[in-house]
């Protein structure tokens, strides 16, 4: 046994250890930078390019990134990713940071660094419009979620606790699919973030009336998203979303990303909570 863990601690400290994401992106000139092109209005893609707030934020990190390193001519590098394989992206090296509407929870900080929030939404339903819209005429129904979403996982207890239980859970590769199956009748409720749903419904204008349920089911803080241990790529990510903060720079990227929304007072509250001082 004491060979065995001799041993062992002798591949730990021959093992290379792994580039510093600055390190690599002062040498390469080249940042990648991960993006959903399914969810708008936070990460997606518009006339053929990366859009939505959680890329606009990106760039303003790469921005620092670009100061840090010394690389004024730093070039970004978009790789799409999808909400099933995007933590893989993360930890494989394929990407630096992921751009998009990503929950910071204490499991995921387990395996990942998360910058400082910079928004906050939560779990919202939709069903058909009518009289028999609601929770208890899910049971026995099946319903649709986004599938390796934090709504997925949370799914199961929201329904039971407002006595949905027995309903199907069916997964679906987009929210845009999830929608579609809803208004055509596949699913009786379809549930993702609220503010991804309001956005989608209203480029989809479906035939059939689709009705949100009051209130919002969780709590949902999005945050840029690296691996374990990039400290110095979280402080450059931390700096830049506290500037646009304090400017109020974010502000309008929320209105050139989002449109014309209210904001929850929570929403607003985080841009004068989180911020950090120089």
């Amino acid at each position: 046994m004491i060979l065995r863990a001799f041993l062992l601690l002798l591949c730990l400290l021959a093992a290379p250890a792994r580039a510093d994401v600055l390190d690599s992106v002062a040498a390469s000139g080249e940042i990648a930078l991960g993006h959903r092109t399914d969810a708008p209005p936070f990460s997606h893609v518009e006339a053929g390019r990366p859009a939505g707030l959680a890329v606009r934020l990106c760039e303003a990190v790469a921005e620092e990134v670009s100061r840090a390193t010394g690389r004024p001519d730093l070039r970004i590098r978009w790789v799409p990713v999808t909400a099933a394989d995007r933590f893989e992206a993360l930890e494989s090296g394929r990407i630096d940071m992921l751009c998009g509407p990503t929950t910071q929870t204490l499991a995921r900080r387990e395996r990942f660094d998360f910058s400082i929030p910079y928004f906050i939404d939560g779990m919202g339903a939709v069903f058909r419009a009518g009289p028999g819209a609601g929770f208890p005429a899910l049971a026995g129904e099946v319903v649709g979620v986004l599938q390796g979403t934090t709504t997925a996982a949370l799914l199961p207890d929201i329904l039971a606790a407002r006595g949905a239980a027995g309903a199907e859970i069916v997964g679906y590769e987009s929210h845009v699919d999830g929608l579609e199956a809803l208004a055509s009748g596949h699913v009786a409720a379809y549930f993702g973030d609220a503010a991804i749903l309001r956005y989608q419904l209203g480029l989809l204008r479906p035939r059939t009336p689709l009705q949100f349920a009051p209130g919002q089911f969780s709590f949902e803080p999005y945050a840029l998203t690296m691996r374990r241990g990039e400290t110095r790529l979280r402080l450059l990510a931390d700096a830049a979303l506290s500037r646009a903060f304090r400017s109020g720079a974010v502000e309008a990227m929320i209105g050139e990303t989002l449109g014309e929304v209210t904001l929850s007072d929570l929403v607003l509250s985080i841009y004068r909570v989180v911020t950090l001082p120089e």
